[in-house]
């Protein structure tokens, strides 16, 4: 039995600084993350504390929350020292959660700002979230591989909030347990205080796992060669949000602070109408204020991607994008063709600079690009093949990508005005969508606005403004000769009024002795520091080991971990082609970092993971 209601519905944006935060709210977002000027996942794109108190205050105008990530490991004292002088600022500018992995985190003296746990701290079951939830942790970011039923299974028995990933980059390795660029360092400088900077796990990710990959079996024999083999299609769970809403999931996450605009903005666009129809369908409401108006049709095909995936949570399926897999979107087929031009058979239009992708047969998918036009006559670079009749598919729309970039978009909260003339001055009330309420006086002047026109004259978009008056009532035809200061006025004193009564969550860690439900945990476990070691003993755990990023011995040591599965992939499991397979164990070499893994398969939990192979 559930111990949830359904409850209001988040749209949670990634934010690469403050303009880009901005936007998303604009395009619909109830809530931004924003990386901290330091110890964010994302260290390329940290931000200012006067950008990040700036983003605070325009959010906070709708209601709408920023989550501050500071979701890297931290090592010495000193880390942790400046960890804690930024959480009392983040407080104090009304940040409204953060963002963490380093579970030492809740062992410092905290001010009352929700803590969320992110994907990397790996909260996979029940019983992670019944723990959390005794230390009064608000929030638990799941793992990307979750199935629908092992989320459900999480839902259905605690209630602290959870937070799914719906959209964007995947990660092919369990969060927080791939040292790929930590191995790298480490290769590169001979020393781990200095590797562990550079690694996954403190915001540094040179991302070898969508390089390329050769792949040997037992006889070094070439499976696969030079193929990027971990190069996963984008998530993409826009037909699975009301689903797993409906089981209790708080917050739907777009992945992406490293994206441009246009995934931002499109990407926010299309999940907030998909809140706003659940919104209307179920009679909850979201989690802030306002409707957009948007200045472009939102659609997924408007953003760069791999292909989409629902990843795990209908089952196991193939999910690998490489060069033998076709994505985009089908613009129809080649009627006539050469080596320079081809006549497309359908209505689209297509543009200079657009990309497509065919495919011949078993042949590597090919890329060709748009160079010039006549009609339906496409002049076009890479055409390598007869293509006549073969499907082509649009993976970068030009015109798309344009109108989504270069958009004016509106975030607006409906404001009605009840206007009544008494005793020789205007007595006026403003009520917003949220009930928010004010009342004051206005004086008459001399120009006249009849009363068939006031609404359309007091209706005004700015984008720094969060209101438009969209209703108003009133007997009579009014007097007003600046209906910028009028606006200004009223607005001022609503925005007053609407802080006053703004949703605002304090919760304070609770440092008790409820015991973690293992007595041992191991380097996988990130424990990287004596505030870690010291939480996890307090909560009765008996044997703890250092973290792999500590400079630990990596012999016989998982450097990646992955629910994801060559075999599977490959039509190679046993379970499913058990003939004439290539003998274990299997090897794998990335190409670009050099670096050589053995592969250990267990299939009783179908995962598979890499340790560093062994100089020869």
């Amino acid at each position: 039995m559930s111990k949830r209601n359904l409850k209001d519905i988040e749209i949670l944006s990634p934010g690469k600084n403050l303009f880009y935060s901005k936007e998303a709210i604009r395009c619909g977002a109830d809530a931004v993350y924003i990386g901290a000027p330091k110890f964010s996942l994302r260290h390329e794109h940290a931000n200012t504390m006067e950008d990040i108190k700036e983003l605070v205050k325009f959010a906070h105008k709708y209601w709408a929350k920023v989550y501050v990530p500071l979701n890297c490991l931290l090592y010495t004292k000193e880390d942790i020292q400046l960890a804690q002088n930024m959480i009392n600022e983040f407080y104090e500018m009304g940040v409204d959660g953060l963002i963490i992995q380093d579970i030492g985190i809740l062992e410092l003296d905290l001010p009352p700002i929700p803590i969320i746990l992110s994907t990397n701290t790996g909260c996979y079951t029940k019983e992670d979230a019944q723990f959390f939830e005794k230390c009064n942790v608000k929030r638990i970011v799941l793992p990307r591989e979750l199935t629908f039923e092992e989320i459900k299974d999480i839902t259905e028995n605690s209630k602290i909030e959870i937070e799914c990933f719906c959209y964007g980059f995947l990660c092919v390795g369990y969060s927080g347990n791939c040292y790929l660029a930590y191995v790298e360092n480490l290769k590169n400088t001979k020393s781990s205080d200095i590797a562990h900077y550079n690694a996954s796990n403190h915001g540094v990710c040179p991302e070898r796992c969508m390089g390329n990959w050769t792949l040997r079996d037992a006889n070094g024999n070439i499976i696969r060669e030079n193929d990027r083999l971990f190069n996963l299609r984008f998530l993409s769970l826009n037909n699975e949000i009301e689903r797993l809403f409906d089981i209790g999931v708080d917050s739907f996450k777009i992945a992406g602070r490293e994206k441009d605009l246009k995934h931002v903005k499109n990407s926010t666009a299309i999940f907030s109408k998909i809140a706003d129809d659940i919104v209307k369908k179920k009679g909850v409401k979201r989690k802030s204020s306002g409707r957009t108006i948007l200045g472009f049709e939102p659609d997924l095909s408007k953003n760069f991607n791999k292909g989409f995936t629902d990843f795990f949570l209908n089952g196991r399926k193939k999910e690998m994008y490489s060069k033998y897999h076709i994505v985009g979107t089908n613009v129809g087929k080649a009627a006539e063709c050469n080596d320079k031009y081809f006549i497309l058979d359908s209505d689209i239009s297509l543009s200079v600079g657009d990309r497509l992708r065919y495919k011949v047969e078993n042949k590597p998918v090919q890329t060709i690009e748009i160079t010039a036009k006549e009609g339906n006559k496409y002049y076009a670079s890479g055409i390598k093949d007869y293509i006549k009749g073969l499907d082509l598919y649009r993976y970068i729309d030009v015109k798309g990508f344009k109108e989504v970039e270069d958009s004016v978009n509106y975030r607006v909260i409906s404001v009605k005005l009840e206007i009544q003339e008494e005793n020789g001055q205007y007595n006026i009330k403003a009520i917003d969508e949220d009930n928010n309420s004010i009342q004051l006086t206005y004086k008459i002047e001399k120009t006249l606005i009849t009363k068939d026109n006031i609404q359309k004259l007091l209706f005004n978009l700015d984008q720094e403004r969060e209101f438009v008056i969209d209703e108003v009532i009133s007997d009579n035809d009014i007097k007003i000769d600046n209906l910028e200061l009028f606006r200004s006025k009223v607005f001022e004193l609503l925005r007053e009024e609407r802080e006053k009564n703004r949703p605002v969550d304090r919760i304070q860690i609770t440092k008790n002795n409820y015991p973690y439900y293992k007595k041992e945990i191991s380097y996988l476990g990130n424990v990287t520091n004596s505030c870690t070691r010291a939480f996890y003993e307090r909560h009765g755990v008996e044997k703890i080991d250092p973290g792999l990023e500590t400079g630990i011995n990596l012999k016989d040591k998982r450097v990646f971990s992955s629910r994801y599965c060559l075999r599977n992939e490959l039509d190679l499991c046993s379970k499913l082609n058990p003939k004439n397979l290539p003998p274990l164990p299997w090897s794998l070499e990335q190409i670009e970092s050099n670096i050589k893994f053995n592969i250990e398969f267990d299939c009783k939990k179908c995962s598979m993971y890499l340790y560093l192979k062994e100089e020869e």
